[in-house]
């Protein structure tokens, strides 16, 4: 079958080669011939701009020079051999004619020219399309494993400092490997929901306690909160609350949130940072609220936040908040910004909540 659909195409190709030329020198045989028995006084040259046009537009630019040649001499030629008419009127049709071809084979020059130029530049487009996708690519995948990499540094810190006591401890040695084989798998499964999106595919949903995936993050960042003495307070308004999508997708979620509310509190440079994180259930979806004390929001500026690239502080990549968006979504849900705090931020998402098998929400 591939071999008669390949013979196919060939054939169709073959026959669209011969098939554009055939029908040009007939509609120029016909025009020498009309042109050749009519009066002087009928312009039949200036159908020689139809040729031009449709030659423009089915062979190469290069062949155009050419054809406006051989039309100018079929032309005169043509005017040689007529012997019926008034032959001042015939010089002043010779003349508009000729005038028509060469202005039309200009603009015809002009169009392939533009037609080429643009072409050039969609590639030129393409290119850096490429180049920026393969840009944003990058700095999502660092920003999304900066966090978990980051807790198995501080994991394997301390590990060292456990064994290196006399005696060594080795219980909370342990305890920080498990940490660290969490967060390198962790890690592992963003690269592989990362991979996974660039290919077009789908989150792998499935029922979770959402309460229980925003409390790995919490002791994953616990270090973090407890070095600028930020005080958590987590609430979990329905027991359990049960979700139903990308668990791994949704604690990136969780820890952009956290790791921003973090940043905006050390960005105050006072003591006294705090942040509470609530979950609860409502109408169908599994909702998480993240307020801190931060520096806040600047007014204005909470309609840019969620754009790729676009960042409110000195050091931000300007892509962990476009992340979140895209992978709540991804995930059937929504992400917005509260605008009524008075000092700090408040970052809520809902996603679909997990439903027993009886239909209603668990919780």
């Amino acid at each position: 079958m591939e071999q008669v659909s390949e013979e196919g195409v060939m054939q169709g190709h073959r026959f669209t080669c011969y098939f554009h030329p055939f029908c040009l020198v007939v509609i120029i045989v016909a025009i020498f011939v009309a042109d050749t028995l009519t009066h002087y006084e009928v312009a039949m040259p200036v159908l020689y701009t139809v040729v031009i046009l449709y030659a423009a537009l089915v062979i190469r630019r290069g062949y155009i020079g050419l054809l406006t040649l051989i039309c100018l001499a079929l032309t005169g030629v043509s005017f040689f051999f007529t012997v019926r008419g008034n032959i001042p009127s015939g010089l002043i049709n010779l003349g508009l004619s000729t005038a028509a071809i060469v202005i039309t084979a200009f603009l015809s020059f002009r169009m392939l020219l533009a037609k080429d130029l643009a072409l050039s530049t969609q590639e030129r487009l393409a290119r850096i399309t490429t180049a920026q996708t393969l840009s944003g690519l990058t700095t999502s995948i660092v920003h999304e494993l900066n966090q978990p990499l980051a807790a198995v540094t501080m994991s394997s810190q301390a590990c060292k400092r456990w064994l290196s006591l006399s005696p060594p401890d080795f219980e909370r040695a342990r305890n920080a490997l498990s940490r660290i084989d969490a967060d390198a798998t962790r890690a592992a499964a963003i690269l592989s929901r990362m991979r996974a999106l660039t290919k077009g595919g789908t989150p792998e949903a499935q029922r979770f306690s959402l309460g229980q995936a925003v409390g790995e993050v919490l002791a994953m960042l616990r270090g973090r909160l407890d070095q600028h003495g930020i005080t958590h307070r987590f609430v979990e308004m329905h027991d359990p609350v049960m979700a139903f999508a990308d668990p791994v997708q949704i604690q990136q979620i969780t820890g952009n949130l956290l790791s921003n509310a973090i940043d905006a509190i050390i960005a105050t440079k006072q003591a006294g940072g705090h942040i509470e994180t609530r979950i609860w259930l409502e109408e169908g979806h599994a909702c998480c609220r993240i307020e801190d004390n931060g520096v806040g929001i600047p007014p204005g500026l909470a309609a840019h936040l969620f754009e790729a690239f676009w960042t409110s502080k000195e050091e931000g990549t300007g892509i962990g908040l476009a992340i979140s968006r895209n992978l709540v979504e991804a995930n059937k849900g929504q992400i917005w910004v509260m605008q009524d705090q008075k000092k700090g931020t408040a970052f809520c998402f809902r996603i679909p909540a997990s439903v027993s098998r009886s239909g209603k929400e668990e919780g």
